[in-house]
């Protein structure tokens, strides 16, 4: 990067600026416009300007399509370098800890892999519900409402050989039906005997699709009670989107 020439406590000034708009960028979940940075960075319009001209210039920041301001490609490959590739555990497990703990239930994250789902994130409440395994992959599918929130997602074809092994003729129909509720709510609801779960799907990646979903499971939970955690869930899924897209594009850029 040309530093400008300034000398002193002028140059000094100039470089916390830059770190600061940097900073602004990189803790925003959106893009950040002129004005907002105006406010946060507290310097003149013209000496924003200035700061903004020279960080585009050099690729620590970038404009989106909108001409609203984040963080650069360069900046992006200097993350990845200073901490490598992050896990998906790493990125999502103080999301699910923070809904789990708002929330007052046990929560996790949950990839779907073709024919059968893992957790790759979790926090268990005391005396709440348990959850298998990291990384373990469960097979069995159509008795989880958490599973069947990710498969409802996938293509008919995988659908309906999941199906054809693990359902009966009687009840196809039935989960079929599901399915497309799922689809139009974009949220799923169970009760599996005393446990209800409370599941909100999680896009990312080539062609934005469901590739994993954010879960809570309670024990004796009421139905309202459960309409109140769903927000959160919601919340913490969306989140999790974010994050993961970020994390995706930091490695395409590396």
């Amino acid at each position: 990067m040309k530093v400008p020439n300034v000398t002193g406590e002028n140059q000094l000034l100039s470089g916390r600026r830059a770190l600061a708009i940097i900073d602004a960028l990189a803790k925003s979940p959106d893009s950040t416009s002129f004005s907002k940075l105006e406010t946060e960075i507290g310097v003149s319009a013209a000496s924003l300007s200035r700061l903004l001209k020279m960080l585009l210039d050099e690729g620590w920041i970038e404009n989106d399509k909108d001409g609203k301001y984040i963080v650069g490609s360069r900046m992006m490959i200097l993350a990845r370098h200073l901490h490598g590739h992050w896990s998906e555990n790493e990125i999502l497990s103080p999301i699910i800890q923070d809904l789990a703990q708002a929330c007052g239930h046990s929560a996790c994250f949950a990839r779907y892999a073709n024919d059968s789902f893992v957790l790759t994130a979790k926090t268990e409440m005391p005396s709440s519900f348990h959850f298998i395994d990291l990384f373990f992959k469960a097979y069995r599918m159509i008795d989880n409402g958490m599973a069947m929130a990710l498969l409802a997602f996938q293509s008919p074809d995988e659908v309906n050989c999941l199906l054809e092994e693990q359902s009966t003729d009687d009840n196809i129909d039935k989960e079929l039906a599901l399915f497309e509720t799922i689809r139009k709510d974009g949220y799923h609801i169970s009760e599996e005997g005393a446990v209800t779960r409370i599941t909100a799907p999680v896009r990312w990646g080539v062609g934005h699709t469901v590739r994993g979903a954010v879960s809570v499971a309670a024990i004796g939970l009421e139905r309202a009670k459960a309409e109140q955690i769903l927000e959160s869930v919601r919340e913490a899924a969306a989140e999790s989107e974010r994050r993961l897209q970020h994390n995706a594009l930091m490695l395409r850029g590396a």
